[in-house]
């Protein structure tokens, strides 16, 4: 693999760059979407055969699975199970990907949808929604803020989006994308399902994320 990777350096260094910005992008972001800034002409780089067998070659290694779903706008990376371990996440954050799951489905359900698969909704709507699941699980629930801030760290993976606040609606659109049906797959919905049920969830239980690149050993239990 290495030896292609020089091959395509010495034949177009630009497009060698190119896939070194994609590479990286995906590594530190694990997914990107058309819709954002910069990632167009990254995803337009990974549509090309070549350079999507090179970067899917590279992550195999690593132990995952490049993904790549034009039609919804995004492409990224899920870790292959049978190579390594579940990464794991808090489960503030397991539930407000619950939460999107669950939007956006219902989105689909009635019609409401946009661009790319994906559906909009707004903070407050979504804030609500997740008061009330919280109260069915017996936490605590975060405070709009605390809750805003699990929502942009979703923004950075690209999974969902922030639109600019509404000063006469005082609130913010939300765009759930399309991606959340894979990064939160009917596996992991009927697990969580399984986990609100729980009567002794505790802030100290961390669940696995079958698909969260991005984790440490200071968010796990």
């Amino acid at each position: 693999m290495l030896s292609e990777f020089q091959a395509l350096e010495a034949r177009d260094p630009r497009r060698m760059q190119r896939v070194r910005q994609v590479i990286s992008h995906l590594l530190r972001n694990q997914f990107l979407h058309v819709e954002d800034r910069g990632s167009s002409g990254l995803l337009d780089t990974l549509l090309k055969a070549d350079v999507e067998r090179l970067a899917s070659d590279y992550f195999d290694v690593a132990g995952y699975r490049l993904i790549v779903r034009e039609s919804e706008g995004w492409a990224g990376i899920l870790p292959d199970t049978e190579q390594i371990s579940h990464p794991r996440m808090r489960i503030d954050e397991t539930l407000v990907l619950l939460l999107f799951r669950r939007l956006w489905e219902e989105g689909v359900q009635e019609g409401d949808i946009e661009r790319y698969g994906s559906v909009l909704v707004t903070l407050n709507a979504a804030y609500d929604a997740y008061q009330d699941m919280v109260a069915r699980a017996r936490r605590p629930t975060l405070s709009i803020g605390d809750f805003k801030v699990l929502v942009t760290t979703l923004e950075r993976r690209a999974i969902v989006r922030l639109g600019d606040l509404d000063d006469e609606l005082e609130d913010i659109p939300l765009t759930i994308r399309a991606l959340v049906a894979t990064v939160a797959g009917d596996e992991f919905l009927a697990h969580l399902e399984e986990l609100l049920a729980r009567p002794d969830l505790q802030d100290t239980d961390a669940e696995p994320l079958d698909n969260n690149t991005d984790t440490n050993e200071d968010d796990e239990a």
